[in-house]
């Protein structure tokens, strides 16, 4: 069956406009997100013939101020409640975001808000750090810090918002959502980890984060601050580039037909590893971005082992784990191959079959 993009542009609208919601507290601002909305639709349905191309220029774009305003606030709701009732606790944390939110690469009504608390009285380090001999040695562990530290989280969160909904069932988080909220918030107990290359440079983005997953009953070790500055220092060189193609792929993800099992941070590595010329474009021609996308994943789909060989944007593994992540960027490859094909068809319908000629052909689009 045919891809069909003009209701895949229904399909991202649906989503923004949040259709499906009838909660009275969101009811008087949807009609402003709609009308926003519909007129990003309508500028780029103007600038091009093409339905495919307009859906592929929609999921480039962040997701309005007000929206991201309203999910900040509600983050903030949720941090302050944490954070003064740990501390009538006697329990001083430090609460930051991570994630697609501060990162700008969120799709409304589709990605969480995560939210990280770690204790400022207890973190974990490299023992071979230059600084490691100034450090203080703990009677207790990280597993018993953040295990202790999600139970007065989660009591915190039950007392604050009595109406919400709180799911402690989670791996590695606290999920809160629904009474006043209009934002699902994952929370994320966990402790600072002190990396050698934090003790040598003292910069806040060489930090790591322990997590426990509570069904595994592991220790977890993950780089969010650097993961942040990486995809923002990207962003930069490629002249905004780098987020665009991550919100395409994103949306392209959401909107298939498929189930693509690609998650948000092999999504934001693939772009990653990308090389900077071939993100960065003049503002008239976005084109760029999706004929470049399709070049890459087509190329890692074709050779196994240059994929196989790509670390993940903090460089804490290899982006590859298993087969099904090999499939999943095939697929995702299909996705794009697809798109270009459709955009090119629709821009000169008697265009040569030739990869380079459709590429050429969006690439060239011209959208002002």
């Amino acid at each position: 069956m045919a891809t069909d993009y003009s209701n895949r542009i229904n399909r991202v609208n649906a989503r923004r406009n949040n259709t499906s919601t009838t909660r009275l507290s969101e009811a008087a601002s949807l009609a402003q997100d709609s009308s926003i909305f519909d007129s990003l639709t309508k500028s780029f349905g103007s600038k091009t013939k093409s339905k495919s191309f307009q859906y592929a220029l929609v999921s480039m774009q962040e997701v309005d101020a007000q929206y991201t305003a309203i999910s900040y606030r509600e983050a903030e709701r949720v941090a302050k409640q944490i954070d003064s009732g740990l501390s009538k606790l006697g329990k001083i944390v430090t609460v930051e975001l991570q994630g697609s939110l501060p990162l700008n690469v969120h799709l409304r009504r589709v990605s969480d808000v995560d939210m990280l608390v770690w204790p400022w009285g207890f973190y974990v380090f490299d023992t071979y750090g230059v600084a490691a001999s100034g450090y203080s040695l703990s009677t207790s562990n990280a597993a018993t810090e953040i295990t202790s530290l999600r139970t007065q989280c989660c009591s915190v969160i039950r007392t604050s918002f009595h109406a919400a909904k709180v799911d402690d069932s989670g791996a590695k988080c606290i999920t809160v959502s629904e009474g006043s909220l209009l934002r699902e918030i994952d929370v994320v107990p966990s402790v600072v980890y002190k990396t050698a290359t934090y003790q040598r440079t003292q910069s806040d983005v060489d930090r790591g984060v322990q997590i426990y997953d509570k069904k595994t009953q592991s220790l977890l070790i993950n780089y969010p601050f650097k993961v942040r500055a990486l995809i923002n220092a990207k962003d930069g060189r490629t002249d905004g580039g780098g987020k665009k193609a991550i919100r395409l792929l994103k949306n392209m993800k959401e909107d298939s037909d498929i189930s693509i099992a690609l998650s948000s941070f092999n999504i934001m590595s693939l772009v990653y590893a990308m090389p900077d010329s071939s993100l960065a474009h003049l503002m008239y021609f976005q084109g760029k971005i999706v004929s470049s996308l399709q070049d890459w994943f087509f190329t890692l789909a074709n050779d196994e082992a240059k994929l196989m060989n790509l670390d993940a944007v903090d460089g804490s593994r290899k982006i590859v784990q298993s087969a099904a992540d090999v499939l999943a960027v095939k697929q995702m490859a299909d996705e794009l191959n697809t798109l270009v094909l459709r955009i090119a068809q629709e821009l000169q319908p008697d265009i040569q079959t030739s990869f380079s000629l459709w590429r050429s052909k969006v690439e060239n689009e011209l959208v002002i």
